[in-house]
């Protein structure tokens, strides 16, 4: 059947706020296919207790989620956002039953192909996509049964598909080297940036798309970085001494790859 949603689609310009199901686990919109659809949904409602009481449902399948509540300022910006994680619809609670509204309804859809023409990836949509549900899957606890470690299985393989076709972001800190940067000429100032997790191990910044480099680096205002557009192979080819591996996308998803297992992952999905 099919549902008229204009008049919501018009009321989405004089919303206050809207509050949004996200995940606690990637601190991103808490995403799920559609069994009917097959759309890649978020949540989204007008009432913070309605919200509540839809993420009661998810407790017992230990999932965990939180209420994040968007002012009107920031509504539309968020829905653009979603385009770079690959959501194409919303499941929108507003008065009544819930309503399903493409995400091109709301907001223009940009052109993939021409958004990634440049040196390096601005959109990774189906990585990020496939990520999410890959790691909303793998972070949920407790034991699991035979039919959902085959699941999870097949997740983390369409997630590694995407990321063995895809280029990654790695940045330079040029902000000391004087002149040009050269990455073949000795003795530059050039830093590689790195982080450190709880037990004091060395990863380095690994990003899927320009969107998340910025995100992670926002408060770098005055850094100086040369952004570098590494095919997955290549990447361990760029860790530096005492590195471990790599943390994609470290103000997302958050996903911690040793070197040992992208050789693997490798070796398994390739």
């Amino acid at each position: 059947m099919t549902v008229d949603n204009r008049f919501l689609i018009k009321k989405f310009e004089h919303f206050e706020h809207i509050f949004v199901l996200f995940s606690q686990t990637t601190r991103l919109p808490f995403i799920e296919c559609d069994e009917e659809t097959f759309d890649d949904q978020v949540y989204v409602f007008t009432d913070e207790e309605r919200i509540k009481e839809a993420g009661q449902k998810y407790v017992k399948e230990k999932i965990a989620l939180m209420a994040v509540k968007i002012p009107q300022a920031q509504i539309k910006a968020f829905l653009s956002g979603l385009y770079s994680v690959g959501v194409n619809a919303l499941m929108v609670q507003d008065e009544g039953a819930p309503v399903r509204v493409e995400l091109e309804q709301l907001v223009p859809k940009p052109d993939l192909e021409e958004a990634n023409k440049g040196p390096v990836p601005k959109l990774n949509p189906e990585l990020q996509l496939t990520a999410l549900y890959f790691l909303q899957e793998l972070r949920r606890p407790g034991e699991r049964s035979a039919a959902e470690k085959k699941k999870l299985r097949s997740l983390e393989e369409e997630m590694a598909v995407n990321m063995m076709k895809s280029r990654f972001i790695l940045a330079v800190d040029v902000t000391e080297v004087e002149g040009q940067w050269d990455p073949k000429a000795p003795n530059q100032k050039a830093k590689i940036p790195f982080v450190k997790n709880k037990d004091g191990k060395i990863f380095q910044p690994c990003y899927s798309d320009l969107g998340e480099f910025k995100k992670f680096n926002s408060k770098n205002k005055n850094a100086k970085f040369r952004l570098l557009a590494v095919p997955y192979d290549e990447l361990p080819k760029y860790l530096i001494k005492d590195s471990l591996g790599f943390v994609f996308n470290p103000a997302g998803f958050n996903l911690i790859l040793t070197k040992e297992q992208l050789e693997l992952m490798k070796k398994n999905y390739a």
